[in-house]
C-alpha cells in the first residue's frame, strides 16, 4: 500500500438522510487503510459524543468492513488496538451495524475526508454541513448514479 497524506471524513444523518454533524480529520501521513479505520473511529465517537442509540455505518473501505467483522481474530494485526476501539465504541452505541458501500454514493465523506488536507492536523466536527455539501447529500441519498473506474 502505498503511504502519503491522508485524512477521513464522514458525516451523520437522521432516518430522513438529513444532516445531523459531520467531520473532517486530517491525519498526516500514513497508508488507506489507516485513514479508513481512524475515520470510523472518529465517526464512532462522533455518534457516541451525540448520544445516538442506533447506527448504520456505511463505509467504502470493503477491507475495513472486513477488519470490524473479524475483530476478534486480529491479535498481530497492526490495526488490531484502533480496531478494538471502533468495536468498543459500537457496543457503546448499542444497535451498530457496520457494511461496506462505493464511495459512488459516498461523496459527502469522500470530499470531506479530500477536505481534511486543507486543515491542521486533527479533528474537526462541523454541526452544520458546509454550503457545497447540500448537493452532495441530496444525491448520495437518492443514489444518482456516477461512473466508477474499473481496473482490470
Amino acid at each position: 500500500m502505498a503511504s502519503g497524506c491522508i485524512g477521513a471524513g464522514g458525516v451523520i444523518r437522521d432516518e430522513h438522510g438529513k444532516w445531523i454533524s459531520g467531520f473532517s480529520v486530517n491525519l498526516g501521513m500514513g497508508q488507506v487503510l489507516d485513514a479508513e479505520c481512524w475515520g470510523l473511529y472518529f465517526g464512532l465517537k462522533l455518534a457516541v459524543a451525540k448520544g445516538l442509540s442506533k447506527l448504520i455505518v456505511e463505509l467504502d473501505s470493503a477491507v475495513a468492513v472486513q477488519l470490524i467483522h473479524k475483530a476478534d481474530h486480529l491479535d498481530c494485526h497492526p490495526l488490531a488496538p484502533l480496531i478494538n476501539s471502533c468495536c468498543d465504541l459500537m457496543k457503546q452505541v448499542g444497535d451498530c451495524v457496520v457494511h461496506h458501500i462505493y464511495r459512488e454514493i459516498n461523496c459527502v465523506a469522500d470530499r470531506l475526508a479530500n477536505w481534511s488536507h486543507n486543515l491542521d492536523l486533527g479533528v474537526c466536527v462541523l454541526d452544520i454541513a458546509p454550503p457545497w455539501a447540500s448537493d452532495l447529500l441530496d444525491e448520495d441519498l437518492i443514489g444518482i448514479p456516477r461512473a466508477r473506474l474499473i481496473c482490470s
